[in-house]
């Protein structure tokens, strides 16, 4: 008979609980501004790889966890001009993220990319040819395009960028013209809803974001919609109907946006949320990312994943996007004057 002495076995014991004591102490909280389960393969790597527990949230413009994501560069530079975030700063991480995707004075940085665009019914629009984002104003879409409010953080900073790049006069002449060719029903509230309304033929293009697509496609429905299981069924029949142009291609590229990732300044476990962002910019996080969430990895030479590929090899401007905030009161009363809702 084998015997075990408690007093040799017990520090054994507890020299085995400790890496997982300090893990456990080391847990962080982390927000992802839709579904939660988009971030979740995510924060299960990174805790495979360095025992740090994640727990993921799904708040809309959250800034209560550790580690916030934020979807928009217009809801981070609010954030940031309100002392929300830690300085986050390094010299590694800006060798990770070109300039134009990540904050100026240090406290964000860009882990992925969206892109804006336009999704259209190819049998109904044969004689348009999506090249820019003005062809959404040609006056043959009268009565034909799907619109999402002014208020809409896409929205918001994408006509600010227009604004930025192209003047002030032009970016009015746009949206107004834009809002002469809406369907006359109200503003729907999501990219998802204008893709099945041009599938079921209620308009004809609307602007989306690239990412929507991807979530019906694979039959996803995000936290933030409550979205009934007899509409989740149809929503990869309604994508498939519908072509995104990417535009600008001959010109500046598409345009792109950032989500964003920042520290909470009132964190209380700094250390280990700045060992998440360092494993988001890393190419194995930067992969899983842009496979899970559909949206372009920020990181140069990081493999896309094939579901963005399979959408054709698009070129992405590289419009410094810390240069949006100064438009964006005026893209306000742009759309407030030309009457986006």
């Amino acid at each position: 008979m084998i015997r075990f002495s408690l007093g040799k076995v017990f520090p054994l014991l507890l020299l085995a609980l400790v890496p997982a004591m300090a893990h456990a102490e080391q847990a962080i909280t982390v927000n992802w501004y839709h579904g939660k389960e988009f971030l979740q393969p995510v924060a299960q790597a990174f805790t495979y790889q360095t025992g740090i527990p994640v727990t993921v949230t799904h708040g809309d413009d959250s800034f209560d966890t550790d580690v916030i994501l934020v979807p928009d560069v217009s809801v981070i530079e609010r954030a940031a001009d309100a002392g929300q975030f830690a300085k986050l700063q390094s010299l590694h991480r800006d060798s990770r993220v070109p300039a134009q995707w990540r904050d100026r004075d240090g406290y964000w940085y860009g882990v992925l990319l969206r892109l804006r665009s336009i999704a259209y019914s190819p049998e109904r629009t044969k004689q348009l040819n999506f090249t820019t984002v003005y062809d959404l104003a040609d006056p043959s879409l009268k009565g034909r395009v799907c619109l999402l409010q002014g208020s809409y953080k896409s929205n918001r900073s994408f006509l600010a960028t227009l604004i930025a790049e192209d003047g002030v006069d032009k970016a009015a002449e746009w949206a107004r013209a834009v809002r002469k060719n809406v369907t006359p029903e109200r503003t729907y509230d999501n990219d998802m809803d204008n893709v099945s309304r041009i599938a079921k033929g209620e308009c004809d293009a609307a602007l989306l974001d690239n990412y929507y697509l991807h979530y019906m496609l694979e039959g996803k429905r995000t936290g933030k919609y409550d979205i009934p299981e007899s509409y989740t069924a149809k929503l990869a029949d309604y994508a498939q109907s519908v072509e995104i142009a990417w535009l600008e291609q001959q010109t500046r590229g598409n345009q792109a946006n950032v989500t964003a990732v920042a520290i909470s300044r009132n964190s209380g476990n700094k250390v280990a949320a700045a060992k998440f962002v360092d494993f988001l910019l890393s190419d194995k996080g930067q992969e899983l990312l842009a496979e899970n969430t559909f949206k372009y990895p920020v990181v140069p030479g990081v493999e896309w994943p094939w579901r963005l590929k399979d959408q054709g090899r698009v070129r992405i401007s590289d419009f410094d996007v810390n240069e949006v905030k100064p438009f964006l009161k005026k893209a306000d009363d742009i759309f407030r004057q030309a009457g986006w809702e």
